[in-house]
C-alpha cells in the first residue's frame, strides 16, 4: 500500500479529524463536533481528543490475525480505559451519554484482498476495474433528510437562524440515541458498536487505488458540486489536486456563510483525505510505513 496523500485541513483551533497510515493499512477518523459546549478532555475538545487518540492507537496496535471489527472493538476498549483515566468515570457504562464520538473508516491490505471497516459517514472509494463507493448504510440518508427540512423552512421564508434553530433539538435527540438500539452506531465507548460496522473485503487484481475521506472533504461532491461524483473526486486527488480542491471548497463555504444556498450543518468543516495506490503483490515500491498525523491548516 503506497500512500500518496494523507492530509487534513481545519479552520478550528483544534482539528477534530485525524488521518493515519501504516505499511498495510490506512484510516480517517472524523470526530463529531459538540452540539453544545462541554468540558475538554486532556486539554482538547472531545471530538479532537477521540480522533487523535484513535489514530495513534491504530498506528501502534498489532492487528495480525484479527478482523477489522475485532480491531475496532479493541480500539473502543482502549478509548474506554483512556477516558476513565482522563476523568470520564462513566465511560463504557449505560450512564455514559456524553462520551466523545467519531466516524471512522479503516482499510487494510492483505495480499490480494482489501479489507474495509466503516462506522459512520466517512466514505471509502475503491477503484479497480472502475470506481465503487462504499458507505455505512446507517448514515446514507440521515443528513439529507434533516437538511431537506431546513431547506423547506428556508423556502417558506424562515430566517436561517430560525430554520437551523428548529432542527437543533432533533440533532440533539439523534446524538442521544447513538450507540443504542434506538439509534445509529458510532465509534465511542460502547463495544457493541463494532458489531454494527460495515465490514467487507474486495479482491485485488492488477493496480488499483483507494480513497478515504471525511464528510467535510466529501462536501466537494455534496452539497457544493465542485466535483462530479466520488469517482471524479478520486481521480482529482490521484492527479495531485487535493490542496487545490480544499481551497475551492473553503471559498465556496465562506461565500455562503448563512448556509442558505447550500444547506449544511456548520459553515465550514474539517476536511480530510487519504489516497493509496494498491499495487500487485511483489511489485509494490516505496511502501509507506508508520503513521502520519493529521496536519491542520490554520
Amino acid at each position: 500500500m503506497r500512500v500518496t496523500v494523507a492530509r487534513s485541513w481545519s479552520l478550528k483551533a483544534h482539528n477534530e479529524d485525524a488521518v493515519g497510515c501504516r505499511a498495510d493499512g490506512a484510516w480517517v477518523v472524523d470526530g463529531a463536533s459538540a452540539l453544545e459546549a462541554g468540558p475538554h478532555v486532556e486539554g482538547l475538545p472531545g471530538a479532537a481528543w477521540v480522533s487523535s487518540l484513535a489514530s495513534r492507537y491504530l498506528g501502534n496496535v498489532d492487528w495480525d490475525g484479527m478482523t477489522l471489527p475485532e480491531v475496532l472493538a479493541d480500539l473502543i476498549g482502549h478509548l474506554v480505559e483512556r477516558g476513565r483515566r482522563a476523568g470520564l468515570t462513566e465511560a463504557g457504562t449505560s450512564r455514559s451519554s456524553g462520551f466523545p464520538t467519531a466516524a471512522i473508516s479503516l482499510v487494510r491490505r492483505r495480499a490480494d484482498v482489501l479489507d474495509m471497516c466503516l462506522l459512520g459517514d466517512a466514505p471509502v472509494v475503491f477503484a479497480g476495474a472502475g470506481p465503487t463507493v462504499f458507505t455505512d448504510p446507517q448514515y446514507d440518508t440521515v443528513e439529507q433528510e434533516l437538511l431537506s427540512t431546513v431547506r423547506a423552512d428556508l423556502d417558506r421564508g424562515d430566517s436561517p437562524a430560525t430554520a437551523y434553530g428548529r432542527i437543533h433539538a432533533i440533532l440533539l435527540d439523534h446524538r442521544a440515541r447513538r450507540n443504542t438500539e434506538a439509534g445509529s452506531w458510532i465509534l465511542g465507548d460502547v463495544p457493541e458498536a463494532a458489531r454494527h460496522a460495515r465490514s467487507l473485503s474486495v479482491p485485488l487484481s492488477g493496480v488499483g487505488d483507494v480513497l478515504i475521506c471525511s464528510d467535510g472533504f466529501g462536501r466537494l461532491v455534496e452539497p457544493f458540486g465542485l466535483v462530479d461524483g466520488y469517482g471524479a473526486l478520486l481521480a482529482a486527488v490521484r492527479a495531485g489536486a487535493a490542496e487545490h480542491l480544499v481551497a475551492r471548497l473553503r471559498e465556496a463555504e465562506l461565500a455562503d456563510p448563512d448556509r442558505v444556498r447550500y444547506p449544511r450543518f456548520g459553515v465550514s468543516d474539517d476536511a480530510s483525505v487519504l489516497h493509496a495506490v494498491l499495487e500487485p503483490v511483489g511489485q509494490a515500491k516505496g511502501t509507506t510505513t508508520g503513521t502520519r498525523a493529521a496536519v491542520p491548516l490554520q
